[in-house]
């Protein structure tokens, strides 16, 4: 452990409280999942107590190997460190279950999955949003297969959505930083560390932040993370939002590795105390509406079809005009609300988001009842078959949960798995 780090941490906790951290990041790490309450069943892994702070949380004994289990495939969990499950607590304390929520920093997805299931309930909306391109693309992989309909992957800087402007009940923050909770887990990490990227890191924080602050309306809050343990990235970031930008202070939290059963975060919550300006809607808007029926979705008449980039999307009624104002203000957006269908040639497809996503009416298609060997094989994108003679698009589904399409042509079935979710092992 760097020596500058261990004298920075006796600065905050003492000496004596300092050596039990140090201790504990010289340990093993803890590993946990958060269940999709939506598709139940059982995991590979053996199930331990409940995180308490999260009811869908659970830790496990042994870490296996993920990409092994199909019901991690088709979002049947999410392996999330426990500490970041407090969001879930946060939420319930300062968020309604309707509300309109953006996850500023959102990849790979841990925290915005947590977001979308928190607000099905009350039919909320997450727009989850990535700065880098490739990290926007494992978020809306990861998004699409957490199968809740009432989300938006875009693929923005947050400054971006001050064009929008402050309309969101809540703001998301899990802020790029030093990464000293996950000195345990990511030696790399621990080498990479240094006072001068811990400074860095607090500038780039606040120019994060200083575009968030103009994103929540009066009386919103802004959570603000980071999976570090220092004051300059942590307290003193979140004193400096409140004093520039007028927002008050409601709660802090840290956790250590020592103390809590998880890795090292810390989290805030602060409430906005100013009206903020509304952005000014655009001329063109990157969503095309349609005038189909979506018809291979329950509740088919709660929903909207548009195109996007050679895909369809089916999108809430209900945050129709939400939705319309991000796409009218230039936003990039990936997927949103039901990955569809795909335009295959000249013919639309249902997409692999539509199979795994929980609106799917199952019963407008064919089945195929996998084993795990078949399921195995599907994910790799390799080729099966149906044992049947009913022909055209199918349904593979394990365990009774969907993991996507094949077409059947009679003596074999054409694996239509995205290749670039294609399993490797």
């Amino acid at each position: 452990m760097k020596e500058a780090f261990v004298r920075d941490m006796q600065r905050e906790l003492g000496e004596q409280e300092a050596a039990e951290l140090v201790e504990a990041l010289n340990g093993e790490p803890i590993t946990s999942i958060r269940l999709n309450d939506r598709k139940e069943g059982m995991p590979i892994c053996t199930l331990g107590e409940t995180v308490e702070w999260c009811r869908w949380g659970r830790y496990i004994d042994e870490r296996p190997n993920f990409a092994t289990d199909p019901l991690f495939h088709c979002g049947g969990y999410y392996v999330q460190e426990a500490s970041s499950m407090y969001l879930w607590c946060m939420m319930e304390r300062y968020v309604r279950k309707d509300a309109l929520v953006i996850d500023c920093c959102a990849a790979p997805g841990g925290k915005s999955t947590l977001i979308a299931q928190y607000l099905t309930e009350g039919e909320g909306f997450v727009v989850s949003n990535e700065f880098v391109a490739k990290r926007a693309n494992i978020l809306a992989e990861n998004m699409i297969k957490w199968g809740y309909p009432n989300m938006m992957v875009t693929n923005n800087a947050v400054s971006h959505f001050e064009n929008v402007g402050a309309i969101f009940d809540c703001v998301v923050v899990d802020a790029p930083c030093s990464g000293e909770g996950m000195f345990r887990k990511d030696y790399n990490a621990r080498e990479e560390w240094s006072e001068e990227n811990v400074a860095m890191c607090v500038e780039r924080q606040r120019e994060i932040l200083q575009s968030a602050a103009k994103l929540a309306k009066e009386g919103g809050v802004l959570i603000y993370s980071t999976c570090t343990f220092n004051r300059r990235e942590n307290e003193e970031n979140v004193e400096w939002m409140a004093r520039e930008y007028d927002f008050e202070i409601l709660e802090q939290r840290h956790f250590y590795p020592h103390r809590d059963k998880g890795e090292g975060l810390y989290m805030a919550v602060l409430k906005c105390k100013t009206i903020g300006k509304v952005g000014k809607i655009g001329k063109k808007s990157s969503l095309k509406k349609l005038k189909e029926q979506a018809e291979w979705l329950k509740d088919s008449e709660d929903y909207e079809l548009v195109e996007l980039k050679e895909q369809r999307c089916a999108v809430s009624l209900k945050w129709e005009e939400t939705i319309e104002r991000i796409a009218m203000c230039g936003a990039n957006i990936f997927v949103v609300g039901v990955q569809y269908a795909d335009l295959k040639g000249k013919e639309w497809v249902p997409s692999a988001g539509l199979a795994l996503s929980q609106a799917v009416d199952e019963s407008k298609f064919s089945i195929i009842d996998a084993n795990y060997d078949t399921a195995m094989r599907y994910l790799r994108c390799e080729a099966i078959t149906a044992g049947t003679g009913i022909k055209g698009i199918m349904m593979v589904r394990y365990e009774g949960h969907p993991l996507g399409w094949v077409k059947n042509v009679g003596n074999r079935c054409n694996n239509m798995y995205p290749a670039y979710w294609r399993v490797r092992c």
